[in-house]
């Protein structure tokens, strides 16, 4: 074989079980600071702000709980907040609600919304069955690579990569020449 291709070819089997053996770690790296959140809540009109409302905020991934009430006028801050997805729910003197969408939390930045209280409509659990699979989804991603991480999981990355390795070996293989002098 060419001295260059035997080099890429060493190279390559140096590093790819090191990415591989890695993954896991970047599948499951979490963004390193805080977060905030800041809003204000309105009423069922969708003008009028909403004194004394709780909003509580529920990180999917980590199961993390905040919450914060509101003021005189309907705004709120809560501080601190890990970095990720919250699913977020309302109590008022009306009753309780929850918001539809996953609210993002962002490291070092300061996340701003505003809510409107909207009633329970009947056929709208198809909704909810929609967001429940979708929280699930996104659930199932740590447990993936947890699996990575067990070593059941590291020695089924040690025999693909060492499946790939002795494929490219061979797939790179030249034939010899056949002579009569040799």
């Amino acid at each position: 074989m060419d001295q260059i291709v035997i080099k890429k070819l060493i190279a390559f089997i140096l590093i790819f079980p090191f990415i591989l053996f890695n993954l896991p770690n970047l599948l499951t790296a979490e963004v390193v600071g805080k977060g905030n959140l800041m809003g204000i809540i309105y009423g069922k009109d969708g003008t009028t702000p909403v004194e004394g409302a709780v909003i509580q905020l529920r990180n999917i991934s980590t199961g993390a709980v905040y919450k914060a009430k509101t003021d005189k006028v309907g705004t709120f801050k809560i501080e601190g907040m890990d970095a990720g997805l919250y699913s977020a729910g309302i109590v008022t003197e009306e009753g309780s609600f929850n918001v539809e969408s996953l609210i993002g939390i962002k490291a070092n930045t300061t996340t701003t919304i505003s809510l409107a209280l909207k009633p329970y409509i009947k056929g709208e659990p198809k909704k909810a069955a929609v967001k429940e699979k979708a929280v699930e989804k996104l659930k199932l991603l740590p447990k993936i690579a947890k699996f990575f991480t067990s070593p059941i999981g590291l020695a089924t990355l040690v025999a693909a990569s060492g499946g790939v390795v002795y494929g490219i070996v061979k797939l790179t293989e030249k034939e010899g020449e056949v002579s009569p002098f040799k």
